[in-house]
């Protein structure tokens, strides 16, 4: 985009949005509110090297305007999500510094002989690396390990990469550490670990065989050469005798750290009975807690490097931005245009209630689709901030019951990303490191295969949706955190 137009749209684009929002009912406040994100969103996205900075001014323009004051500010930050992060990320930097990832990728690598095998294990370990860890940790790990195949068999990396790319979004949607997006839903919408091994997990694993198969299809003639190649050529990496022997304590900080998350809701129960506490009070509490003391476990093991890890695997820039991120979107159900912007959305959804059999069926697609589009021209994470307050509002003023709703938010939020370059994390590091090596690809050629792998994903998850999460979805279900008023 010419960097002439650039200041332009960041001028137009709030005026428009002030305009259409004053034409449908908004008052000031709430219009005003709305362009500030508006402008807040869209200098990110035409800036995003500068994207802090322009979180920074849109935070202090609401609160200046009194259009967020400071206790909603705090509330609406979402500490609980940023200190999840940190944890994680403190846990998953000790791990890296003391290559657990290279040891895993590396032994799988080195043990299989087949070119289909190798392609169609390197994407399964793909989606369980997002899934286990994060998704941005997985992609870069799995992309330096696909170079380091592709450098000894003098292949192109963009196929294999591309296809480990659509592998690692859905990963990512399998449980609640696998993506920021999944964290989020999982405190706003109260749901544990182990309610995503339930209810997107199972969809995950399908979605990700069929990746494979689809990805070995539309490359087919490139595995193929990648197989015969293989087969003339052994892959050996030697991992220094060093690195081998730290792995079983590897071994326990990662397996501790996934297991304690996975049994934290029950443990919670226990714990609440223990104490004396009342039930329920201590839900999710864990969810925070675990990360935070593996991650001091981790801290003191490598006590000579502990303040490095912090300040160097921890990515405060990130975090800070996804903070006064969540804080500007707070705005809207401060001024109440969540509640306005929910009513617009269950009136889409009366467009697509007629063929799909109800207004709310209606209004959970048109969900779906609106926050694909978001995600997969925007970012997934702003997709999600932005829709989690509307999805609140769809509760408060329709009554209905919209657990669907925030798994469809996670489904759209993970895959219909894999339909750009831009669409998540995953992506934009993929291409980064790609770009760092000097190669390039277009925006086209991602598009050309994009359309046949992630138009599949979609259609399985669409069909997990209608037929699992909808018929199943809790009768008494409600959102357990809500935003105050």
């Amino acid at each position: 985009m010419s960097e002439r137009v650039k200041p332009i749209l960041i001028v137009a684009l709030p005026i428009l949005a002030f305009i259409i929002t004053r034409k449908g009912d908004f008052d000031l406040g709430q219009s005003v509110s709305t362009s500030i994100l508006v402008l807040f969103i869209s200098a990110t996205l035409l800036y995003w090297r500068f994207r802090v900075a322009f979180a920074l001014l849109g935070v202090s323009l609401l609160l200046f305007l009194g259009l967020l004051d400071l206790e909603h500010f705090v509330t609406f930050s979402q500490l609980d999500v940023i200190v999840f992060l940190v944890g994680m990320m403190t846990v998953i930097g000790a791990l890296e510094e003391r290559h657990f990832f290279d040891y895993l990728l590396d032994t799988i690598g080195s043990k299989v002989r087949s070119g289909y095998a190798l392609y169609a294990v390197i994407l399964a370990m793909s989606a369980l690396m997002a899934a286990l860890v994060d998704e941005v940790t997985s992609i870069i790990f799995i992309t330096l390990f696909i170079l380091k195949i592709c450098d000894r068999l003098k292949l192109n990396p963009l196929p294999f990469v591309i296809a480990a790319v659509f592998a690692t979004n859905v990963g990512s949607s399998a449980t609640v550490v696998g993506n920021p997006i999944g964290v989020m839903i999982a405190f706003r919408g109260g749901f544990t670990f182990l309610d995503f091994i339930i209810w997107s997990t199972p969809n995950a694993i399908i979605v990700t065989l069929a990746t494979i198969l689809a990805s070995i299809l539309v490359w087919r003639g490139y595995v193929s050469s990648m197989d015969e190649k293989l087969r003339r050529e052994r892959l050996e990496i030697k991992i220094p005798e060093d690195v081998r022997r730290m792995q079983p304590i590897n071994w326990v900080l990662f397996l501790g750290t996934i297991g304690m998350l996975a049994i934290h809701h029950p443990l919670e129960g226990f714990l609440e009975g223990f104490l004396g506490k009342e039930p329920g009070s201590m839900k999710n509490a864990l969810l925070v807690a675990t990360p935070m003391l593996w991650a001091s476990i981790s801290l003191l093991l490598e006590r000579h490097r502990a303040r490095e890890i912090v300040v160097h695997r921890v990515d405060w820039w990130t975090l800070l931005f996804f903070m006064l991120l969540f804080s500007a979107v707070g705005t809207l159900k401060y001024t109440g245009a969540n509640e306005r912007i929910g009513y617009y959305a269950v009136r889409l959804g009366e467009l697509f209630g007629a063929p799909l059999g109800g207004v709310e069926l209606g209004t959970l697609h048109s969900l779906f689709l609106v926050t694909g589009v978001l995600t997969a021209f925007l970012d997934n994470v702003l997709a999600i901030a932005t829709m989690v307050p509307i999805v609140y509002a769809i509760h408060e003023t329709q009554g209905w019951n919209v657990f669907s709703f925030f798994w469809a938010m996670l489904f759209a939020g993970t895959m219909v990303g894999n339909y750009t370059p831009i669409g998540s994390t995953a992506n934009i590091v993929a291409l980064g490191i790609l770009e760092r090596r000097g190669e390039k690809i277009s925006f086209a050629y991602w598009v050309k295969y994009a359309i046949v792998v992630a138009t599949v994903q979609i259609i399985i998850s669409l069909l997990w949706l209608n037929m699992y999460v909808v018929p199943g979805a809790p009768g008494d279900y409600t959102p357990p955190i809500k935003l105050p008023k």
